[in-house]
């Protein structure tokens, strides 16, 4: 039979466990209705979590009420004195041994292993068990809240972006207003300014992108509050991929608006330096016909109609937007000049190319002619010039650099076998010492 002392300090522990265990359901509640409260729009995992915490969480307060009743009907037994006869310990003592009425929390049998005999009644063991289900769920109830959490992080950014993008083509006059970030009241618990987009705020079709990432937005953030456990990757992916031509898109428009003149300015300087490259291939073009090869073979061209034909000619196309321009049609340089400036900068480069492809011949003739002026001069250095063998390599060399045309293959093999009699004729005029010998 248990002492007064057993059940009195049963009772006191029974009524502080009752207490915590009050205050732990009483958060969970709350916690599990802010963001597991709504089941028609929960999904997949998440859902059955949320149905699980809710069903266990009935049971929970069932076992409390159960304790409770205990609670009140011991106090009841114990009266207030300080004195506890036998007769009322015992009856006490089985108070405390029948079993509480209500669920038996799942999942927790044993958690009161451990603790003394006054705390492993049938009430106590209820009780831990209870508080190990309300722990158990409140860990459940915390994965679910950190991956919304993180999924909300990782979209914020880009719904600020698009908020933003939207903002700016507002100021445009290229959509109508009411769209932009939403707050806590909107989206089951999600921080204002988050970057969520309400669906009011319809895109005109001057912007089609901004449609597709407000799309690509709002299904990933349904996907984040329904079941953020298992958010499909890819819909998180896709709102990056559906925001990056729409940023593009926005800000062309913008820079086109606030910026047309100095593009269509900064159009025209490109065009120059096309031009001016373009001049240069021809130049050196013409010089290697000239000078070098008699013939165009094997030298660029920019293909024909690059600079004026009607339609895609550089400096038609250019003028049209520039027209535009000036009649105030901002919106189809926007969509027009990034266009025409990747056209110019490709041909630019190509320019480039030719000029120096076409420039090889020349410089392979230069460079064969200093070869030859330095062999010359290490001739004379060397007395190796007053060599008839050597002198009769030299002029051939000489006329075949100095003619016009010039076929430089047999340029560059007569050059060379000058090169080969100088060699050669070394060891004759400076024979080498005996001791080289030895």
């Amino acid at each position: 039979m248990r002492t007064r002392s057993d059940v009195d300090a049963a009772l006191t522990r029974l009524r502080s466990g009752g207490a915590q265990l009050a205050a732990e359901l009483l958060d969970l509640d709350a916690l599990i209705d802010r963001h597991l409260g709504d089941p028609p729009r929960l999904r997949g995992r998440t859902a059955a979590i949320a149905a699980d915490a809710r069903r266990r969480l009935v049971g929970l307060w069932e076992t409390h009420a159960a304790l409770n009743d205990l609670l009140t009907a011991a106090a009841a037994e114990r009266g207030e004195g300080p004195r506890l006869g036998a007769r009322r310990t015992a009856r006490l003592a089985a108070l405390l041994d029948a079993e509480p009425d209500g669920d038996r929390p799942a999942g927790a049998a044993g958690a009161a292993e451990g603790h003394d005999a006054a705390a492993r009644t049938p009430a106590h063991r209820r009780l831990e068990e209870a508080l190990a289900s309300v722990r158990a769920l409140r860990a459940a109830a915390d994965e679910i809240i950190a991956a919304r959490a993180a999924h909300r992080e990782a979209l914020a950014p880009l719904g600020r972006h698009l908020a933003e993008a939207q903002a700016t083509a507002q100021r445009l006059g290229l959509t109508p207003g009411g769209a932009g970030p939403r707050g806590a009241e909107a989206d089951d618990g999600a921080e204002a300014g988050d970057g969520a987009v309400d669906d009011d705020g319809a895109v005109d079709d001057e912007v089609p992108a901004l449609a597709t990432a407000r799309a690509a937005l709002a299904l990933a953030q349904a996907a984040v509050a329904a079941d953020p456990l298992d958010v499909p990757a890819e819909l998180l992916t896709e709102v990056g991929d559906a925001l990056a031509p729409a940023l593009a898109a926005v800000a062309a428009l913008a820079r086109a608006h606030d910026h047309l003149a100095a593009d269509l300015a900064a159009a025209d300087a490109l065009l120059a330096q096309v031009v001016a490259a373009a001049q240069v291939g021809e130049r050196r073009a013409r010089e290697v016909v000239e000078r070098i090869s008699g013939h165009a073979d094997g030298l660029l061209r920019l293909s024909d109609g690059w600079f004026d034909a009607p339609r895609r000619g550089l400096r038609p196309w250019l003028d049209r937007l520039s027209a535009a321009g000036e009649a105030g049609d901002w919106r189809l340089v926007a969509y027009g000049l990034p266009a025409w400036r990747r056209t110019a900068q490709a041909t630019l480069a190509t320019a480039t190319t030719i000029a120096e492809t076409n420039a090889a011949p020349v410089r392979r003739r230069d460079e064969l002619r200093g070869l030859l002026r330095a062999l010359r001069a290490k001739a004379g250095r060397t007395g190796l010039g007053e060599s008839a063998a050597v002198e009769a390599s030299y002029a051939p060399a000489l006329a075949a650099l100095g003619s016009a045309p010039i076929d430089l293959d047999r340029a560059e093999k007569l050059v060379r076998a000058y090169a080969d009699a100088l060699l050669a004729a070394a060891p004759a005029r400076y024979p080498a010492r005996p001791e080289e010998h030895a």
